[in-house]
Order: C-alpha cells, then sequence, then structure tokens
C-alpha cells in the first residue's frame, strides 16, 4: 500500500476508536495507545539485541516524542499526505480523512491548552510571549521518571495483581480496567518482538542465530515472569520505554545492577557480553537521538546494592568509551567515600573528549532537595536529573520544564523604557523614564516589577498545562510506575503523583548579573556615565566608545572569585527564584522552581539581545547555564569553581556548571583534576560538564568539519557534534575558557 495511504486510514481509524470512547477517558487512551502500538512499532532489524523502536505517525497519543502532548495532530503532515494520496483513496475513506483533519485542529491537546489561556488572557503564548527571545512556553509532558524498579521486580503480571488489590480497595473500576489494558499492549509487543526474533534466529547462522534465540526467549519469558537476567531485565525496561514513549530511564544501575552482577558471578555472560547489551541498548538511544533527554543515571547514595550498581556502572562508562556519542546523557551522583575505582573511570572517560559523565553531588544535591521539595532523606536521596538536568524523584514527582525567560533581555527592555528594539515595537508599559533611577536599587527592583507579570503568565501555563492533560488523559504508562496513584485511584494529573512539581527556564543570569554589577558601578557609585549615556552606548554597539567599552569589559566579572560580581550574581539568582516561586504558588502549582540548564537557545537567544553592559556585543551569545559571561574567567579553573559553588543550592531545580580542560592538561596531570573536581563537589558544587578539547581542534573543526565529524562537545545540558552546530553555537563554544594548566 501506498505509504501516505497507509498514514492516512490509520489516522482515520485512529480517530474512530478516540470518538468512540469519548466518553472514557481511561479506556480512550487504553484503545487508542493499544491500536497506535501496532502502527508504530519497527520490525526488528539483523544487528539489534534488543526488541523495541518506534515511529510516531499523523495523529497518535504522547506525552513528549519531539514536545508533542497528549493527543497530538501533525497537520502540516496530515494535510501533505492527504494530498499526495487524495485521488486514490476510497470516497468513504475520503470523507473521513477530511473530518479527521477538521476534527483534529480542534480536538488536539495542545490547542486546549492554548484556548484556555487565550480565555484567561486574551492572547495565545507559545515558542514566544511578545516576541522571540524574551519569554517562551510550550505543552509537554515531560522528564517523569518512573519507578523501573517496581517494574524489574514485579514483572508484568506483578503489575497485574497490583491493580487488582488496589482496585478492590477503590471505585474508579474504569481506571484499573484501563491500566489492565496497558500491560496487554506492553504484552502484545513482546509477544510480537518475540516471533520476529525467533523468524531472524532460524535464518541466521551462529552467533546471530544463538543472539536472536536467547532473545526470543527472554521476550517471552517477560510477558508473564519478572525478569531473572540481565537481558530480560533490560529488554522489559526497554519495551515498557518504548510503548510508553519515554526518554529518561533513571537509576539504571541500581535496578538492574542485581540481575548483571548475578549473570557475572553464575557465569551466565560476561562482561563483555554486558557491556554489547548495553551498546545495543546505545544503539536504540543514536536512532530515537533525543539528545535533550536520554539521561542515564549512575551511582549516587540510596542504591540498595550499591556493589552490584558500581559492577554495572564501571560497564556503561566503557559502552559509553566506545560508543562515543550524544546519546545517552550518562550521569554519575559523586558521593564522599564512593568507589575510586568508579570515580577513576569516569574521569578517565571525560579525559578522552567522551563529555560523559556528566558529574553530579548528591554531597550537595540530597540535603538541597530535601530541603526544596520538603521530602524525607530517603526520598530525596532519588532525585535525578533528567533532560538537560532538571530534577525530579524517582516514581514520585513530576517535575516538567515547559517555558522560559531571558533575563538579558529583561534588562534591556528595562532600560528602553519598555520597548523592544530588536521588532521595534512597545512590549512593556508603566516603566519610569530613566532619569527617575536615582539610586541603583530603584533600577534592580523595576525590572524585577516588570517581569513579574509574565513570570506569573508562565506559571499559568504550566498549570493548564497539567491540568488540561489530566482531564483528557490518565497516563498509564507513568501512572502504573508512580508512587500513590494505584492506592489513591487516580491517574497522574489528577491527584495521583505525590508532587506535582515544575520548573521554568532561566537564560543568561550572569550576563546580566555582570551588566547590572558595571551599571552599579559606572552609573551609580562611580558616575562616569549617566544611565541615559550608557544606553545610548549600548545602542551603538560601543561603535565611537572604545574607552567606554573597555570600561564595561573591565568591570568586575562573576567567575573569578570576585565577591562584588559573585554576589551579584547570587542576588539575582536568589531573587528571581523567589519571585518565580511565588508565581507558581499563585497559580496554584505545588512547587515550582526556577532550572539553569540551558541548552543551545543561550547562543540562538542572544542573536534578539542589544549590546549589554557586561562588554557583549549586539546579537552574540549570552551566558550559559551558570557559567561565565563567554570567556570572562580570567583568574583560573580555583577561582571560577569558586564563584560556582557560592550559589545556594535549595532553591532551585536544577544547574549546569560547564568547564573546559585540554586533553593533555588531563593526562598530565589526572590527580591534581580528580582532586579538584572532589573538591568542588564536596564544597557546595551541584555539577559539573566536563569537555576535554582544546581550542585549537575547535578551530579547526570549524575550517575543516570534514576531519572532525567525531568531536563531540558539552552545549549546556547536552552534548552534541561540534560540525552539526549552527556557527553561532559554534562561536559561543569557541570563546569560552579552555584552562591548560
Amino acid at each position: 500500500m501506498d505509504q501516505n495511504m497507509r498514514l492516512i486510514e490509520h489516522a482515520v481509524k485512529f480517530t474512530e476508536i478516540y470518538k468512540h470512547y469519548s466518553g472514557d477517558k481511561y479506556l480512550r487512551e487504553a484503545k487508542c495507545v493499544a491500536y497506535q502500538l501496532e502502527q508504530i512499532l519497527q520490525p526488528l532489524e539483523p544487528e539489534d539485541r534488543l526488541a523495541g523502536m518506534m515511529r510516531h505517525e499523523l495523529v497518535g497519543f504522547s506525552s513528549q516524542y519531539g514536545g508533542i502532548y497528549t493527543y497530538y495532530f501533525h497537520e502540516t503532515e496530515f494535510s501533505n499526505a492527504f494530498g499526495a494520496c487524495r485521488e486514490k483513496l476510497e470516497e468513504a475513506t475520503r470523507r473521513k480523512a477530511e473530518a479527521a483533519l477538521e476534527f483534529w485542529k480542534l480536538e488536539n491537546t495542545r490547542k486546549k491548552v492554548t484556548n484556555r489561556f487565550i480565555h484567561q488572557y486574551g492572547f495565545e503564548m507559545g515558542m514566544s510571549f511578545h516576541h522571540a527571545g524574551y519569554a517562551n512556553c510550550d505543552c509537554r509532558v515531560a522528564g517523569t521518571n518512573v519507578d523501573f524498579q517496581k517494574l524489574i521486580r514485579l514483572g508484568l503480571d506483578g503489575l497485574d495483581e497490583e491493580i487488582d488489590r488496589c482496585g478492590a480497595q477503590n471505585e474508579n473500576d474504569s481506571f484499573y480496567q484501563a491500566l489492565h489494558l496497558w500491560i496487554d499492549a506492553v504484552r502484545n509487543a513482546c509477544a510480537r518482538y518475540a516471533r520476529e526474533a525467533e523468524a531472524l534466529s532460524k535464518a541466521g547462522e551462529g552467533k546471530q542465530r544463538e543472539r536472536f534465540q536467547k532473545l526470543a526467549e527472554a521476550l517471552v519469558k517477560i510477558q508473564h515472569k519478572a525478569p531473572e537476567t540481565f537481558l530480560e531485565g533490560l529488554q522489559l525496561m526497554w519495551i515498557y520505554s518504548v510503548c510508553g514513549d519515554l526518554m529518561n530511564y533513571g537509576r539504571m544501575d541500581d535496578y538492574l545492577g542485581d540481575l548483571y552482577a548475578g549473570d557475572l558471578e553464575a557465569g551466565r555472560m560476561t562482561e563483555e557480553e554486558g557491556i554489547e547489551l548495553i551498546l545495543g541498548l546505545y544503539k536504540h538511544f543514536k536512532t530515537i537521538d533525543k539528545m535533550h533527554d536520554c539521561r542515564v543515571i549512575i551511582g549516587g547514595v540510596g542504591r540498595h546494592a550499591p556493589a552490584h550498581a558500581d559492577q554495572l556502572a564501571m560497564a556503561f562508562m566503557e559502552a559509553s568509551r566506545r560508543f562515543r556519542e550524544t546519546v545517552p546523557q550518562l550521569t554519575l551522583r559523586y558521593y564522599a567515600g564512593m568507589s575510586e575505582e568508579v570515580l577513576d573511570k569516569a574521569l578517565q572517560v571525560n579525559a578522552e573528549g567522551c563529555t560523559f559523565p556528566i558529574l553530579y553531588s548528591d554531597e550537595t544535591n540530597v540535603p538541597a532537595v530535601e530541603k526544596l521539595y520538603g521530602v524525607p532523606r530517603e526520598e530525596a536521596e532519588q532525585y535525578v536529573p533528567f533532560g538537560c538536568g532538571e530534577y525530579v524523584i524517582v516514581g514520585k514527582s513530576t517535575g516538567t520544564p515547559n517555558s522560559g525567560v531571558n533575563l538579558l533581555k529583561a534588562l534591556e527592555i528595562l532600560l528602553h523604557c519598555g520597548h523592544d528594539r530588536f521588532f521595534d515595537e512597545k512590549i512593556e508599559t508603566g516603566l519610569p523614564a530613566l532619569e527617575e533611577y536615582d539610586t541603583f536599587e530603584s533600577l534592580y527592583q523595576a525590572m524585577l516589577r516588570m517581569m513579574e507579570p509574565t513570570l506569573q503568565k508562565l506559571a499559568v501555563h504550566k498549570l493548564l498545562n497539567y491540568q488540561v492533560a489530566g482531564e483528557e488523559a490518565a497516563y498509564l504508562h507513568l501512572s502504573l510506575l508512580m508512587d500513590d496513584c494505584l492506592e489513591r485511584g487516580k491517574a497522574l494529573l489528577e491527584g495521583g503523583v505525590r508532587y506535582l512539581n515544575a520548573a521554568s527556564e532561566i537564560f543568561g543570569i550572569i550576563s546580566t548579573a555582570d551588566s547590572l554589577t558595571a551599571i552599579k558601578k559606572l552609573v551609580f557609585e562611580e558616575k562616569r556615565l549617566t544611565l541615559q549615556e550608557l544606553v545610548k552606548i549600548l545602542d551603538a554597539d560601543f561603535a565611537g566608545y572604545e574607552t567606554e567599552h573597555k570600561w564595561m569589559r573591565e568591570a568586575p566579572k562573576y567567575g573569578n572569585d570576585m565577591e562584588e560580581a559573585d554576589q551579584m550574581a547570587v542576588r539575582l539568582f536568589d531573587d528571581i527564584a523567589e519571585l518565580t516561586s511565588k508565581c507558581g504558588e499563585k497559580a496554584g502549582l505545588n512547587r515550582y522552581h526556577i532550572v539553569s540548564v540551558n541548552n543551545s537557545m543561550s547562543a540562538e537567544w542572544g542573536y534578539y539581545c542589544e549590546a549589554s553592559a557586561c562588554g557583549r556585543r549586539r546579537g552574540a551569545a549570552i551566558s550559559n547555564g551558570n557559567g561565565p559571561s563567554i570567556a570572562a574567567d580570567k583568574n583560573g579553573i580555583t577561582a571560577l569553581l569558586n564563584s560556582m559553588a557560592k550559589f545556594p543550592v535549595d532553591n532551585h531545580a536544577g544547574v549546569i556548571n560547564n568547564i573546559r580542560f585540554t586533553r593533555e592538561l588531563f593526562a598530565s596531570s589526572f590527580e591534581k583534576v580528580k582532586l579538584l573536581v572532589q573538591t568542588f563537589l564536596e564544597n557546595n558544587g551541584v555539577q559539573l560538564n566536563i569537555c576535554a578539547v582544546g581550542k585549537e581542534d575547535l578551530e579547526n573543526a570549524m575550517k575543516h568539519p570534514e576531519q572532525y565529524q567525531n568531536l563531540i562537545v558539552r552545549i549546556g545540558g547536552f552534548s552534541a557534534r561540534f560540525v552539526t552546530l549552527e556557527p553561532s553555537v559554534q562561536r559561543e563554544i569557541l570563546a569560552r575558557t579552555t584552562y591548560e594548566g
């Protein structure tokens, strides 16, 4: 059948199922997902070691894939496919397709959030607020880390029994029935792949025949029994993730460590065979290629069998060393007294230029999460970063980051009395004239007041994102493996999840803080410039003002262990964190915190910004995460880490700190680098993204990209192949400081 015809016919069928069960959101979701999986699961390939891949279609259900939200609809792709095969379709199918096209324009869940927001505020808020570069928001339910430990411990039959036990104590029969149907859909996927594996085994020879026979047996077994081998556990985790469209995989060394160690001890598997299985998983990760997500967590306190988990952690790191790709985002949770072998391996893999594993400090983060979310220590120990580095608690909390605000753009708008120069439009009203700011404090407080209504709208949009998703769907795949949903008889977003948290991203905080430091010093303390003169200089992009530009560049900068600059950054971080949290509380969110875990938007949003008082030119990249203004860290790596460690750690839901060493430094001073990292992580340091690459390599890669196809760099909350990045992002990375000694 013609591919476009197939897509249209499946979209029509999905729509019919959706409409037929429209009176029961639980059964509707279960039936829609069961049908969807029959269409989107992709066949096993001869080189596969694990079963399970999918490809979404024109309409469907998903929590996250590509940012798609609940019942999604690709209008352009639908229209194009329909146009390409319209004349080939039977008249009845053509009429149904036309009706489906119009139906989903209004019925897709993202549209319902938009309509709800418009009803409240009178305008649409989406990927840009007012204009690009100031604030944005989107719809998704991303990053929730389910309790895979429960899945591995109970297996699918055990989960069925758990559903029956909880169902007998509650009245939401439809919810529990739908959960059983979801498990049946996963079983059916296993059965389908078992048949395919058996066929490939019969058609293959030698090791391939044996590999697929083992896979077929595992797929048959896990349809009912809890996993007893590493292959079975890895396969069950993966098929559940594929069917549920999960993009973050939690503490994999913890929930699979016993199976891995048991196989090695019993002689069922060698270390090399275990690594080969992990590489098979990595192959699927790369096919999906969600480099902003795909977190695999190893290490950390709170694991039930640390020795077994560390064995598997070593295998994951070795697999990442060999794979050398942008996924998975392998993440090591460091703690004092951890295995030296594990820590050494982590730094050695980083030293080779892999950018993984990312390092997080349990010494800092566990007590911070405990205080931030008001949870007991044992729950805080189950925190995990997901996506670009936001925190959630495994099996207990949500934390989707759907919005962001550019602090440097906010300062620019304030200095222009509400006018956005890039788009030449007034977007904020009621602001004082520049001459009315008689103190720095009056200017600073005016910026916070100006930002509050925007932050409030972002919080409301986040709440609507949860509310509408909860009204439309149960998120069965998440509800089943999140604490309290089964016991309460409530789905994830209708009161089931224990902690309904959320997050909002901040961009350019350090560029903004450095700009504020310069304004405070040059305008209000030393009075070298008036505020009006400073704005005139910035609007000219420093042309003709070389002396004044030098003053701004030489003003104190964060990242040099200079108290004046660092405390401005800490103050701004504190105030934006408090304001964001207050807006979330006012909107009705449980916990709503900032994250400073920027992706490439630090470069992209810099394009929309005028020159800034930190000395940055018009259109240049803004600071990334909690890293310094580009190349502003002049006093060495110790000074930079000292600055990074000054922030409070219990008022945010994730930050990133990028540092770059040469490979030569790693090789010649490994023990010194190790001590430096340990000292930072044990003294209020939150996390480190380590990139081992020289500036010369980056320069050469820009000139001769064909010779540097495998050069991987850390952007912010994710890694990428350097040669694939936009030139603006490449320039921003090149301009960062490289530490050589």
